[in-house]
């Protein structure tokens, strides 16, 4: 089975304090992704920095998506539905500290979509822990972001080279 993943389509990252044109470009995408996956009855996670104070990122970033707070909250375009998966994070990777990989094997899932932003930060370390754990990882190049395009480009390339990754578009996996 495949999961769909939501990563940090938050305020902070889309329309605050660290938000780009990328990130509001891939809305659309995110939200087909969405839907057919609702369709298909594939399991939809959403990953959201959700910081508190003393979080190991908060050193390299400053304050950003602090918990409880609207830049930790995502975007309205995205909200989850009733089923869908919030997971709060604290660092870079969905899979540190979190039930993530407890959600995914009682799911039964073995290959996980990854979408969001950043391409180069939350996604990349997302896949790196989900290869590590044995998952098949497939990032949408047209679903994530990065702060500049040569950032995502490089990323997408790393992840196909170093972890297998699987780079498509929205349209291949909808299509």
């Amino acid at each position: 089975m495949k999961a769909l993943m939501i990563i940090d389509m938050i305020h902070d990252f889309v329309d605050g304090k660290f938000g780009s044109d990328g990130a509001k470009a891939i809305i659309p995408n995110i939200k087909t992704l969405i839907n057919y996956a609702h369709e298909k009855k594939i399991p939809v996670i959403y990953l959201k920095d959700s910081h508190t104070e003393g979080d190991v990122e908060l050193k390299v970033w400053g304050p950003h998506a602090m918990e409880g707070e609207e830049g930790s909250e995502i975007i309205p375009e995205l909200t989850p539905d009733r089923g869908d998966i919030v997971i709060p994070k604290h660092t870079y990777s969905g899979f540190f500290e979190t039930h993530l990989e407890s959600i995914l094997r009682e799911l039964e899932v073995s290959e996980v979509i990854l979408t969001g932003v950043s391409t180069n930060i939350c996604v990349q370390h997302t896949a790196a822990d989900a290869f590590f754990r044995g998952f098949s990882v497939t990032v949408v190049a047209d679903g994530t972001a990065s702060i500049d395009p040569q950032t995502h480009e490089y990323a997408l390339q790393y992840m196909k080279n170093i972890y297998g990754a699987n780079i498509v578009k929205t349209e291949e996996l909808v299509g």
